[in-house]
């Protein structure tokens, strides 16, 4: 079976995933909001409740974004890291004013240091177009996005955005699209770079919280996803109008219905809420 956990950390990300081989994948991490009595999800927490003990195969960091590496810091003491998957990006922060936003400087010394590791973690740059090793396409997993040219682009522009993972995930005949914090010039660049019907998915994961500014509406339309789930937070809305529209079925958010599961088996494909938002 594979399971897809999208869990409601607030304003970031973080997807959790079990392969049917039985590797663990986090993708993103943020723990930023998580406090006492707050009804957040708390990453580390949730690992243990679940997936205690268990390494993680692979920890992807869709782009160098704190809301999407909060909590990187507990998650590396905590657990073992095979693999790290990473962008050749260039992005510096302002250490001393880390706080303000509520992230933790732990956490941004702690990818450094990940990011110059050659095992446990070991760093992995792959992008868009690059041969699968054995290890990823055996858990049908392809990467969209981004390419190496986008990643160039970031840099220059210092828009970070436009070096987001975009991912895909299959199983019995189930897709599922993971959107990152992709730009719209981001979904174009994947679009013409890969065959027709290669971005058709059941459920999509809408890049950057569901923000009307990262929408490519002539891509989006290829994908025609059943679900949409958007990681979002109270104080925040996602464009409702585009998304109810785009999903075929349903829009989960998870600042409305908490963490949201997918299992997909031979005799099980459901997707269900936990509401905890």
């Amino acid at each position: 079976m594979l399971k897809v956990h999208f869990l409601n950390v607030g304003k970031g990300n973080c997807v959790v995933a079990k392969f049917p081989l039985g590797r663990l994948a986090v993708i993103d991490i943020d723990n930023s909001k998580v406090e006492v009595d707050n009804p957040l999800q708390d990453p580390i927490e949730f690992l243990n409740k679940n997936y205690p003990d268990e390494p993680i195969f692979r920890f992807v960091l869709t782009h160098p974004d704190m809301d999407h590496m909060s909590g990187l810091d507990e998650l590396y003491r905590s657990r073992t890291i095979t693999n790290f998957w990473d962008t050749n990006n260039n992005k510096t922060v302002d250490r001393t004013k880390m706080d303000l936003g509520g992230y933790c400087r732990a956490d941004w010394d702690r990818y450094q240091q990940m990011r110059n590791s050659r095992e446990s973690p070991k760093v992995l740059r792959i992008y868009q177009g690059d041969d699968p090793d054995q290890f990823w396409n055996e858990d049908n997993l392809r990467i969209l996005g981004p390419s190496r040219k986008m990643v160039e682009k970031a840099n220059v522009t210092e828009e970070y955005n436009h070096c987001s993972y975009v991912l895909m995930l299959k199983h019995e005949g189930i897709k599922i699209l993971l959107g990152g914090d992709a730009t719209p010039e981001s979904w174009r660049e994947i679009r013409d770079n890969h065959e027709a019907g290669a971005l058709a998915a059941n459920i999509f994961l809408a890049p950057h919280h569901g923000s009307s500014a990262n929408i490519e509406k002539d891509v989006f339309k290829e994908i025609d996803p059943q679900y949409v789930v958007i990681s979002d937070h109270y104080g925040h809305s996602h464009d409702y109008n585009y998304y109810n529209n785009l999903a075929n079925d349903q829009v989960y958010s998870t600042k409305h219905f908490g963490n949201i599961t997918v299992e997909v088996s031979q005799s099980v494909k459901r997707i269900y809420p936990e509401r905890n938002g």
